[in-house]
């Protein structure tokens, strides 16, 4: 299997925890602990993952999208389910 480029999505999944870290100093009511970062990161480097493997195996560009936008949609859906209890 070709590289997955996981130095840069790590860093990515990294990039996108500054809105949560901006929220939780300047937001109201928006308390997260470190442990929700660290799952948080977690989570988003699984998903970007995921996305990526998934969209190797599909020839088709056209298809790429919506298999990408589909894995994309199901993690979100899990993010959700888990965020509300």
């Amino acid at each position: 299997m070709k590289n997955l480029g996981l130095p840069k999505v790590m860093f990515w999944s990294l990039v996108a925890l500054v809105i949560p870290f901006l929220g939780n100093h300047f937001v109201d009511g928006w308390n997260w602990e470190w442990h929700d970062f660290l799952f948080a990161w977690v989570f988003f480097v699984i998903m970007a993952t995921s996305i990526k493997v998934a969209m190797r195996q599909v020839p088709n560009k056209s298809y790429r999208v919506v298999i990408g936008t589909l894995v994309f949609l199901i993690f979100a859906a899990i993010w959700v389910m888990l965020a509300t209890g």
